[in-house]
């Protein structure tokens, strides 16, 4: 039988691949729409979907994880995590369909009644996916996960950009946020097979969680969309839809590497009962988090302007300088990401809840000052302050809940770091030659080419740290262990 390790390398490739190329189909997506549609369009329509974000997390539920802690769930616990999530999905619709007219008049533009009511569907779809979906999650099995995906997001695609290319309006982004919802929830069935039974006889295994839940999902969701809400009234929505289409940019290595990494190392948590190899569980997906996302998010930064411009086009050249900074808070706040399932595993959520409030008692007064002030400089300034506090936080939480010191959690974090310094400097000799070259093939492949050779650099100057510091146990022990039977089987062919 495979290790825990290995297991859990396999089944983060599947999530990662998966991930990856759905934002691939997010890419295709973004670039006709971008072209498609004007800023104006996607100011309007991230209005809507930044308060659908904050309803949403608001009355997120963690039905997921409380299943993953069972190790062999009932019909009634299904019955029970589907029907409360089907409540919320139907409350969160009801509550969007009732303020999109308050909406529509605070930000006056009455587009905003329909546009709102419309979106409102997606919750409703999200929320009646099959919860028997988390038997392949514990399994280590995320194939169903990968499809998932692809499907979800295919289906984005294709509703979105024909609706845009059909209308030359906004609603191609409001009809795929519909679509893709409505895909996965009716792929789930057919990957994981259940009669939709109402019951809340096993109510008793959620109630601890969702409760702390609800209060940290409160937070976390004003502390993410704060200064989305106050931009629009600051800004005109041109400005604001440059912001917008950077934080998607800038949120796409999150959404394709670290947040597929944590569902198979949440699983991974819930199989390790010594406090010792948590600890060293925990430091080993903090070191290997940062070594995957590090590096493509300062790539990003530091590529931003011709990387916006083949993307979106030339009239997106002002989320440029923006991205950049969005992806120094993404890179940031890598390293707060691990705590909130290793809590949640430990079955400790009321310390999620305590970070989110330090964050956001810092986040909110700094984001509303700074906002008034300096419009989105301001964002972005109170953004890098609030993942510092966060970060803070987070060391001194897991320390309290599984004895890491601070050293081992800030070493877990910044060798990756020392690592990327010699990609910076290369990137930063070829970045001026790429900003010189006009949109076309000659800048997709010289933006290729330099993207590769950076990630061939950081990655031998990464192997040859840990080769000098003893190889201790982390991500490149799993690389050269997968490479070194691979390359005996060429030797020995």
């Amino acid at each position: 039988m495979s290790s825990v390790s290995q297991r859990t390398a396999t089944a983060s490739i599947w999530t990662i691949s998966g991930k990856f190329l759905a934002r691939m189909l997010d890419f295709v997506s973004l670039l006709v729409l971008a072209r498609l549609l004007s800023p104006e369009d996607f100011g309007l329509v991230a209005i809507a979907t930044s308060v659908l974000v904050i309803v949403e997390a608001i009355l997120d539920l963690p039905l997921t994880q409380a299943l993953m802690r069972q190790s062999s769930p009932s019909d009634e616990m299904f019955a029970t995590a589907f029907t409360l999530s089907l409540l919320r999905g139907l409350a969160i619709s009801l509550l969007m369909m009732i303020i999109s007219w308050p909406m529509a008049l605070a930000y006056d533009d009455p587009r905003l009644f329909a546009l709102v009511a419309v979106l409102s569907i997606a919750p409703a779809m999200r929320s009646m996916i099959s919860p028997r979906m988390v038997l392949f999650m514990q399994r280590f099995d995320f194939k169903r996960e990968f499809a998932l995906d692809l499907i979800t997001k295919g289906s984005t695609l294709l509703f979105g950009v024909g609706v845009a290319v059909s209308t030359g309006s906004y609603w191609g982004l409001a009809i795929g946020a519909v679509a893709g919802p409505t895909a996965a929830m009716i792929t789930s069935y057919v990957f994981a097979p259940m009669r939709p039974t109402f019951s809340l006889s096993e109510w008793k295994h959620f109630q601890d969680m969702i409760s702390w839940n609800t209060v940290s999902q409160v937070l976390n969701s004003i502390n993410w969309q704060l200064d989305r809400l106050l931009l629009p009234r600051f800004t005109g929505l041109s400005t604001f839809g440059a912001f917008s289409v950077a934080d998607n940019i800038a949120g796409i290595p999150y959404q394709t590497f670290v947040g597929p990494l944590l569902r198979p190392l949440m699983a991974a948590f819930s199989t390790v009962e010594d406090r010792r190899n948590l600890v060293a569980a925990y430091l080993k997906a903090t070191n290997a988090i940062t070594f995957v996302a590090a590096p493509i998010l300062i790539a990003l930064a530091l590529l931003a302007e011709p990387t916006v411009r083949i993307l979106v086009g030339e009239k997106w050249a002002s989320s440029a300088p923006i991205l950049q900074w969005l992806c120094l808070v993404s890179l940031l706040g890598l390293p707060t990401n691990m705590m909130p399932p290793l809590a949640m595993v430990m079955n400790n959520t009321r310390y999620v809840a305590l970070r989110m409030f330090i964050e956001f008692a810092v986040r909110a007064p700094v984001t509303i000052l700074a906002i008034a002030y300096f419009q989105v400089s301001g964002a972005l300034g109170a953004r890098i302050v609030a993942v510092l506090v966060a970060y803070g936080a987070s060391l001194v939480i897991t320390r309290r809940l599984i004895g890491a010191s601070f050293a081992a959690q800030l070493m877990s974090f910044f060798r990756p770091l020392l690592a990327s310094l010699p990609m910076i400097a290369f990137l930063l000799w070829v970045e001026p030659m790429l900003v010189a070259m006009p949109v076309g093939v000659n800048l997709i492949l010289g933006l290729a080419l330099f993207g590769g050779a950076a990630a061939g650099i950081f990655w031998a100057v990464a192997l040859l740290l840990w080769q000098m510091i003893g190889r201790p146990d982390g991500i490149e022990t799993i690389i050269v262990q997968r490479l070194i039977p691979r390359r005996n089987e060429v030797l020995t062919s």
